[in-house]
Parts: C-alpha cells; sequence; structure tokens
C-alpha cells in the first residue's frame, strides 16, 4: 500500500503516462519533437519511451507524417474493465433492436479523456446508411452526444470536463481551438441549454457535423444514477418512405423507452 504519494516517484512511469495521455488528446498524432517540447523533456528520453510504447503496440508511428498516435489497445483494454464490458455487453443488443425498430443507425459513446469517444455503433438495415466508425473522437460540444453526457454531470464536473476538452483541442488544432467557431459552442452551450436536455430527457437537433442529419440522442445511467453515456440515432430522412421509415417524434419515444430499459439493467433507479 502506498503510504504516502509524495514520498514515492517513478519517473519513466509518469513519463509513459504523460505521452499516452499527451496523445490521447490528438486525432492527427504529434511528432517526437512535439511531444518533448510539451513534456518539457529531451527529445533523447522520449524517444526511448516511445520506442518501448511502439513494441508494445500502444502507440504507433505513421512512417509517411513521422507523428505518433494511439492505437486502440488501450480502448481494447478498458473494454475488459467489468463497467465498460458491462455496457458493452447490455447495450449492443438493445442498439441492434432498436436499429430495427427505427430503421436507423445508431452508436453509443462516451466521455473521454477530454473528448467524446465512440465505442460501439450498429448499421440500420435499409440501404441507406450513417454510420460513425467505432473509436472515432470529438468534440464535446459540436455533438448531442456530448451535450447529453455533460449536461447530467455535476456543475463541478461539468466544468473539469470542459477544461479538458480545451486541451484536446489544443493538441489537435491549435487554429481551431481559437476559433470563432469554437468559442461560439462554447457560448451556446448555456444553463438554459443543460436544463433543456434534463427536461426533455433527450436533445433533437440538427447535426452540427453533417447536412440532413438530425442527431436524436438520450443518455444512459448505470447503478451510480449517474450519466455514463449516450445513445444516439444520426436521423436520416428519406424521400421515398416506406412504412418502416418512422419519424422524428416515433423514433424518439423508441429510443427513449429503449434507453430506460438498458439503464436500469445498468442498475439505474429512476424512482
Amino acid at each position: 500500500m502506498v503510504k504516502n504519494k509524495k514520498n514515492y516517484s517513478a519517473p519513466a512511469l509518469e513519463k509513459g503516462l504523460d505521452i499516452l495521455e499527451l496523445l490521447s488528446s490528438s486525432n492527427s498524432g504529434l511528432s517526437q519533437a512535439e511531444i518533448a517540447k510539451t513534456l518539457n523533456r529531451t527529445v533523447n528520453e522520449i524517444y526511448r519511451m516511445l520506442t518501448i510504447l511502439v513494441s508494445r503496440n500502444y502507440i504507433e508511428l505513421n512512417n509517411e507524417t513521422e507523428r505518433y498516435q494511439l492505437t486502440y489497445k488501450l480502448l481494447q483494454i478498458s473494454s475488459k474493465h467489468q463497467p465498460i464490458k458491462s455496457l458493452m455487453k447490455k447495450s449492443m443488443p438493445v442498439l441492434r433492436e432498436i436499429a430495427q425498430l427505427t430503421n436507423q443507425s445508431l452508436h453509443l459513446s462516451i466521455y473521454y479523456a477530454g473528448k467524446l469517444l465512440i465505442i460501439g455503433q450498429v448499421d440500420s438495415p435499409s440501404q441507406f446508411n450513417y454510420s460513425v466508425p467505432t473509436g472515432s473522437t470529438f468534440d464535446l460540444l459540436a455533438t448531442s452526444s456530448g451535450r447529453v453526457i455533460l449536461a447530467y454531470q455535476t456543475q463541478e464536473e461539468r466544468k473539469r470536463r470542459l477544461e479538458r476538452r480545451k486541451l484536446f483541442l489544443q493538441y489537435e488544432n491549435k487554429k481551431l481551438a481559437k476559433s470563432k467557431e469554437i468559442h461560439s459552442l462554447e457560448k451556446k452551450f448555456t444553463t438554459k441549454t443543460v436544463h433543456e436536455i434534463i427536461k426533455n430527457k433527450c436533445e433533437v437537433v440538427k447535426s452540427l457535423q453533417i447536412d440532413g442529419v438530425t442527431n436524436i440522442c438520450v443518455p444512459i445511467f448505470d447503478h451510480t444514477n449517474q450519466a455514463i453515456a449516450a445513445m444516439t440515432i444520426p436521423y436520416l430522412q428519406r424521400i421515398n418512405r416506406t412504412k418502416n421509415d418512422l419519424n422524428v417524434k416515433d423514433a424518439t419515444k423508441i429510443l427513449k423507452i429503449k434507453s430506460l430499459t438498458l439503464s436500469n439493467s445498468l442498475g439505474f433507479n429512476s424512482d
């Protein structure tokens, strides 16, 4: 048992964790020099640690860009962690059922290191489909999933996650992090927005990512009554609708009912 963390240190371990956390904030990867500069380390000591992390398949080097990126190994490890494992095991059958009922695709996402991470996805049974690949990451405030998860956090936790978001954006794209669009998203995510999401128990809005898509998003709760994930239908309105195609209102109703059933199976107490 560690008695006093101030009396113990593991420089190599801390260095490796710093690198992993830094790379988790960048979708496009970082060069060896960028990593060293950001972490205030020498290029040589960073090189030794990068070599080890590559050999253990935690990160990979893009030989064309000479930039390092995270692999899916951490996601694979976390998926074996009981809470995530339980979430995935119970969520995927529900996602497949909703896809059949609504004739739409769905994805499941969680908060991860200042961004939104897609951990599960099911295609629409129809030939018209919009899907988000598992492992994709997005700006929290540019997605319904991110806003819904944030809305159900405490004010203190929401503030902490938004601060972490800024780091993610800074490492991902410094110009984007300073753009008017990003600041506009922050200003629009108000206390009123949070209250509306909680009141409606969902968010139904036009996608900020893709034209023609309406995002229908609901929270998923666990036994602690915390919103641990979000389930989203990127709804597509088909021109030649069939009897299997539901409107937004009906699709939202089904999503709410099924998400509550899923939350209850995870121990959520809605009383």
